[in-house]
């Protein structure tokens, strides 16, 4: 009998096949072969497999998965751009995001879009060109009524890649004014909007401005009061991540909500449903990231596995979470969180467990954490290289060290900001138990800075496409642990692997 290299996984050969079949039809749809070519390559290697091994299950699953994933993609590129012409003299909207001013230009987005008296279900970019500052009196929430200069069907295809955010918020229109044709008629904020305000206002007592903004920014993820060196410190030092709410946010969260109903004696379905309530509450106010739905999903099913005492697969969790992403927004594999979300927990659960073994050695002369810590941190950034070099061009040498030392600094903070921003909820003078939190805010932002700055730590990278990401990717999943090949096969594997990362550096 010959030798397995991978339990078959459906769930798994069900997302591999969702993601495939979108970035098939976004370059079928662009006109672009390579991709076409290979996607079809490899249907017809798996089809040729199945067939030869009278396995037809196997081809069925992938085949279906595919399928479905191309009639999605053009189903919501039809369903997106199946608007008719218009070209409004006056628009009523209301701002429910802004982004800070950058040379005298403001971007918002705008929705509940009034467009001459007539209702419409379509939201719209808007770009202010403000230089007298009157944009000021305009925030999230307030309505308010311009003519544009400039109106246009919004690009879905913009930068050359389908944007998921366009989709999501169905932004189908852009338009463009200049702040002397923008009226303010009131202000009408939603319940998030309102709750996320108090929460702001709160952390500004108890916090310096600046912190304030940085603790605003890792409980909601919302970067838009973060100054741009702010910003670009967490980004060099490779813990931008910190900074939107992700995996370990959600993940610090769950760990509250369940300490807390561990000790208040709340079990079984109560306290699966009760802390299910919660993350669906976060998500909200974080607007259904994708992270945070990924992450979410992930600790559902965690929970629900444990309850009917079934074995918890990491990787088929991570899996569904993405399937589920896919089947809501197909154009979701082009977006950069949604990559490095999913490209930063494939590698814990790939290669985190193996780190783990490797450095077990350490552990009689180094704390069990820190190696962990280590593993941990390793098996992400293996993981994200080529999402990295593909979107920003950047690789940080040293982000392992600098996400080991600041991590564990960064949960301490998150863990007492959360808290201390529910409590203040009921009365605002909690949020005094906060100013002994300014100087760890500060200490990392110290770290952020040296690490961000050092020269050496910084390298230009060539930038890659998708197909370069997937065949990485495959090569990655080949040398984890799920992959049980003999050893030599998964040396040979990383041979390609380090091809292609000398030459994403060169």
């Amino acid at each position: 009998m010959k030798d397995k290299w991978f339990n078959y996984r459906p769930i798994c050969i069900v997302f591999a096949f969702l993601l495939l079949g979108s970035v098939f039809s976004f370059y079928i749809l662009e006109k672009t072969i390579i991709t076409a070519v290979i996607s079809s390559i490899m249907l017809a290697v798996l089809i040729a497999w199945a067939i030869f091994r009278r396995k037809i299950r196997y081809v069925l699953i992938p085949i279906i998965a595919f399928v479905i994933a191309i009639g999605l993609y053009y189903l919501a590129v039809w369903k997106f751009n199946n608007e008719t012409s218009i070209n409004p003299s006056k628009v009523v909207a209301r701002v429910y995001d802004v982004t800070n001013e950058q040379n005298g230009l403001i971007k918002t987005e705008c929705d509940n879009c009034v467009f001459d008296g007539k209702e419409t279900n379509a939201n719209i970019i808007l770009y202010i060109y403000d230089n007298t500052g009157l944009f000021e009196n305009i925030e999230t929430g307030s309505v308010i009524k311009f003519t544009p200069y400039k109106f246009y069907k919004s690009d879905l295809f913009y930068y050359e890649l389908p944007n998921s955010n366009l989709y999501s918020n169905d932004l189908k229109f852009t338009a463009s004014v200049l702040i002397k044709d923008v009226e303010y008629v009131k202000t009408d904020k939603n319940l998030s909007e309102k709750f996320k305000d108090r929460v702001k206002q709160n952390l500004q007592i108890g916090l310096t401005n600046e912190n304030a903004e940085i603790a605003y920014s890792a409980l909601f993820g919302d970067k838009d009061l973060l100054s741009e060196s702010q910003y670009s410190n967490y980004k060099l030092a490779g813990i931008a991540h910190l900074l939107a709410v992700s995996g370990l946010h959600v993940g610090i969260v769950f760990a509250i909500l369940n300490l807390i109903l561990g000790l208040m004696k709340i079990k079984g379905w109560w306290k699966i449903g009760t802390i299910s309530i919660f993350l669906i509450l976060y998500a909200y106010l974080c607007g259904f990231s994708v992270s945070i739905i990924r992450a979410s999903t992930m600790c559902f099913i965690m929970m629900l596995a444990k309850q009917v005492r079934r074995d918890y697969d990491s990787l088929n969790s991570l899996a569904l979470s993405g399937i589920i992403l896919l089947l809501i927004n197909p154009f979701s594999v082009f977006d950069v969180g949604f990559l490095l979300s999913f490209s930063c927990v494939a590698g814990i659960v790939m290669f985190t467990p193996t780190m783990q073994k490797w450095l077990e050695k350490l552990k009689n002369v180094v704390p069990s954490g820190i190696v962990d810590a280590v593993a941990i941190s390793v098996g992400t950034s293996v993981s994200i290289v080529f999402v990295n070099s593909y979107f920003f061009q950047t690789l940080n040498i040293i982000s392992v060290i600098a996400n080991v030392i600041i991590i564990p600094l960064f949960t301490i903070a998150f863990v007492c900001i959360f808290c201390v921003a529910l409590i203040s909820l009921l009365c605002s003078y909690f949020s005094y138990l906060l100013l002994p939190i300014n100087y760890l805010i500060n200490f990392i932002n110290i770290l952020a800075n040296l690490f961000g700055n050092l020269s050496i730590s910084n390298f230009g990278t060539t930038g890659f496409n998708f197909i370069g990401i997937i065949i990485y990717l495959a090569l990655l999943l080949f040398a984890s642990r799920f992959c049980v090949a003999k050893y030599k096969y998964k040396i040979i594997t990383t041979m390609p692997m380090v091809a292609l990362l000398i030459y994403c550096l060169l």
